[in-house]
Parts: structure tokens; sequence; C-alpha cells
């Protein structure tokens, strides 16, 4: 009887353990670091995955602090808001694309051939404020873009070769409509037509057929949060065939979604759901498979300090959630990542297989440090 109460007891603990949350390692990389942006990479060419975070990189396996250049501080901030991978100069090694609020500007920085230089800065445009940037293919033609978010800024940049002869990458500004101004954007086929649309907070602009010259069609079909998580996620929430929208509210408490639909004569509905209003400031998620299981989860975390104190739950906990939807009970299943400690969700995590060991690890910077999450899933 008793070894039967046992096993029931360990059982219920194992549940609770696997509902609960999944099993990652927390790796301290700068308890000290104060910069909003991560980037995995390997730096050196030896086969290992490093970490580059504002003004140094970290050399795996031992997270050896490397000097990359001085990061301009700008009203209390370090610039640079997102670090974003690409071979710029075309010499087979990582460069990194930032885009920055404080300094309102796009530039990138060069791995220089010895790693002991000072990494060369390199000024694309000055288009105003943005809180971020991504690497996606705007334009349909199979090669990244890049695609800012910014209060003000409504445009994007295409990357192509510098000539037919040079493998060095120029950027290549094309305007979108103003109405996709504002604190959150996001990417994806939002009517299944093949093309990849733009959403923002007041509704989402249909791809014309020519995105370089074409006019991008206005469709004020919803309302998100004022400021909306950057990016949007535009993607098939309830795997039903056609593409919904998910977000948090990056100044405030939330998570939502916007269920896409259709009535009888084949009108576009959307039905609003609220998933968790228990934590606050999520300003910059992913949709990825942590637990190998084959299906995408929406992943995301509460930043530090976002503005000084002043956002509503700033001084609440600091957590990483992992929710992951179940279409038969039309309901999301939430799991703790992390929970109570110093590991906040800064404005450009990098997710990357660090350890080679098969699932997505987490590199987590922000005002309250630097660390590494390392998934135990496997």
């Amino acid at each position: 009887m008793k070894k039967a109460v046992f096993r029931a007891v360990v059982l219920i603990f194992i549940l609770v353990r696997s509902a609960a949350g999944f099993p990652f390692e927390t790796v301290e990389i700068n308890s000290e670091s104060t910069y909003s942006a991560a980037a995995v990479s390997d730096i050196d060419a030896d086969g290992d995955l490093d970490i580059l975070c504002g003004g140094y990189w970290y050399e795996a396996p031992d997270w050896t602090p490397h000097v990359v250049r001085k990061v301009e501080e700008i009203g209390g901030r370090f610039d640079g808001y997102s670090h974003l991978p690409i071979d710029m100069d075309g010499d087979g090694d990582d460069d990194f694309i930032n885009v920055n609020y404080r300094s309102k500007s796009i530039y990138w920085i060069e791995r220089p051939d010895d790693l002991y230089e000072e990494w060369p800065k390199h000024i694309v445009a000055l288009p105003g404020a943005m809180e971020n940037g991504s690497l996606v293919d705007v334009d349909g033609d199979g090669q990244v873009d890049l695609l800012p978010n910014g209060p003000r800024v409504v445009a994007w940049w295409k990357i192509t070769n510098e000539s037919e002869n040079s493998n060095r990458k120029i950027l290549i500004r094309h305007e979108l409509i103003p109405e996709l101004a504002g604190h959150g954007m996001g990417i994806g086929d939002v009517d299944s037509d093949g093309r990849m649309d733009l959403v923002g907070v007041s509704g989402w602009a249909k791809a014309p057929q020519e995105r370089i010259g074409g006019t991008w069609e206005w469709n004020p079909e919803f309302e998100l949060e004022r400021r909306a998580s950057v990016p949007v996620l535009v993607v098939d929430v309830d795997r039903d065939g056609d593409t919904d929208i998910i977000w948090s509210s990056a100044h405030d408490y939330g998570v939502f979604w916007l269920e896409q639909s259709h009535d009888k004569y084949g009108k576009r509905e959307w039905t609003r759901h609220e998933i968790d209003k228990s934590w606050s400031q999520g300003h910059t998620p992913h949709w990825l498979d942590l637990d190998g299981n084959g299906v995408n989860e929406f992943v995301c975390g509460k930043r530090y300090m976002a503005h000084e104190g002043k956002d509503p739950g700033a001084y609440d906990p600091l957590v990483i959630y992992s929710y992951e939807f179940e279409p038969k009970e039309a309901k999301w299943r939430r799991r703790e990542i992390s929970k109570g400690d110093k590991v906040g969700w800064g404005l450009s995590p990098a997710i990357s297989d660090i350890d080679s060991d098969g699932d997505l690890d987490l590199v987590c910077p922000g005002r309250s440090g630097l660390y590494l999450l390392l998934n135990q899933n496997q």
C-alpha cells in the first residue's frame, strides 16, 4: 500500500513538473551586462557557436569575453537594439546589422580578420527611432531583407550585392504605406495568396504582386495594443489552415491572439482571445518548437526596466514562458522556462542550438545581465 501511494505521489510530481515548466539550465554569461541584444555565431571559426552582445563577444565553451568595440551610450542606454547576423562584406563570416532607437540609425558591424582589433562600424541610414528589426524575405525572391519597426519608420531595405562582380552587400530602401507606422509589426501570408503581407497595430497591408514599386493595400480589420510586441507573429495558431495573429503587450500586461475565420459569404472575420494577463512587458516574442514535438509555441518573457519602472508591472518578478495551443480543447498550455531570478528577456534574444544537442537554447540579454538557458529536453 505504501509503495503504491509512493508511486502515485511520484507520478503526480512528474506530471506537475512536466506541465509547469521545461527543464532549462541557467548559465550566467555576464551578470553585469546591460546590452539589450544578442546574437549567436561561430565568430572565431573553431566550430563552436559563440555569443555576441553589445561591446563584447563571448568565446565558447567557457564564455571568455573579448572586446568588440566601444558602444555609444545615449540617454543611459547602449545603442544596438538588434544584432542580425549576415555576411555583409562577402568574406564568408557573419557581420551584424544593428537597428537602433536612440541613435535612430541602421548600421552594421564588420567582423575583422584579426579578432583583437576593434570591429568597424558602417552607417547605412538614419531613418528615425526603431524598436527592432528582422531579417525576412519581404519581396519573395528567396533572399532575406531588413524589416525594421518604428513609430514613424515605414520602410524596408532590400539586401543585395553591390555589383554583379562583388559579394559585398548594400541596403536599398523601399517605402511602405504610412498606416503601418506604430509600435508593433509582423509579416506573414494573411490572405493565403502566397505573398508575405505586413501586420501593424491597426490592421494589415496586403502585399502587391510587385513589392518594389507596387502599392500595398491597407485593411483596417482589427486593433492590437497601442504598443504591441516587435514582432507581432503572423502564424497559423490553431492549425486550421489559415493565418492567425498572436502578440504580447510590450509595455503593459497581456498575451493575446486573433483567430481568423470567414462568414458564409467568405468575408474575413477576426475573433480576439486573451491568453494570459498575469505578467507584463513581453517585448520580443518568438514562434518556435522548444520541446521537439513538431508544434511551435509562443515563447516570450518579461523585459527588465524597459522604461525605468514606469510601465505597469515593471517591478513584478522576471518570467519567461512558453505557450502551446491545444486545438482539441481550444486551450493554451503555459509552461515555465524561468521565473523569479535575474534572467530577463530583452529587445533581441537569440535562439540557437548552441550546444549542438538537437534542441533550441535561449540567449537572454537585457539590463539584468546576459544569460544562457540551455534546453535539457533531449
